[in-house]
């Protein structure tokens, strides 16, 4: 969800697969399990996007534990279409590209003065296209060495473990925060 100066949230979804982005889905009402199904996962037509690109049941659907994502009639129809992974730790930013990509949309509409709701919304649309093939490939890439890293930290948050003993991801990091 993305909150501005205007006084307006404006929730969104949006998902990235190494060489592929959904189109950003504009979320009118809060989200339930019909709306997530109907709304979102359809709508963004994901699933027909990453099969064409990496083959049917060829690719794993990583999502949050928002209780739209993890109701059973949800996880029912994800499970029947692709392989979701299941169960997934909640509130594990570290280990979910996409928070990292919100933060870096975030920094780039800090200084954003829409005048109304619809202003913001073509300006969220506006950096949300403007995300270059190398911050996804980035971000998607880095997974594995975040798992590791996790290992390595004992399941602890990596946030400050990788800026301290890992100068290469820390590079990355850096880079992907300025963009």
């Amino acid at each position: 969800m993305k909150e501005q100066k205007i006084g307006k949230k404006v929730m969104i979804w949006g998902g990235i697969v190494y060489r592929l982005q959904t189109d950003l889905i504009i979320i009118g009402s809060s989200v339930d399990t019909e709306t997530y199904i109907h709304n979102i996962i359809r709508k963004s037509k994901i699933i027909k996007k990453v099969n064409e690109q990496y083959g049917e049941w060829g690719w794993m659907f990583q999502q949050d534990c928002a209780r739209p994502h993890t109701s059973k009639k949800s996880m029912d129809y994800l499970q029947y279409i692709y392989n979701v992974l299941s169960p997934w730790p909640p509130n594990s930013p570290d280990l979910n590209p996409i928070e990292n990509l919100w933060s870096i949309m975030d920094k780039r509409l800090k200084n954003v003065q829409p005048s109304n709701e619809e202003e913001f919304i073509l300006e969220i649309i506006r950096v949300w296209e403007g995300i270059t093939w190398e911050i996804i490939e980035n971000l998607v890439t880095s997974m594995t060495k975040r798992i590791d890293l996790i290992i390595d930290n004992e399941g602890q948050s990596i946030n400050g473990f990788f800026l301290i003993y890992y100068p290469k991801i820390k590079k990355l990091f850096c880079s992907l925060q300025n963009f």
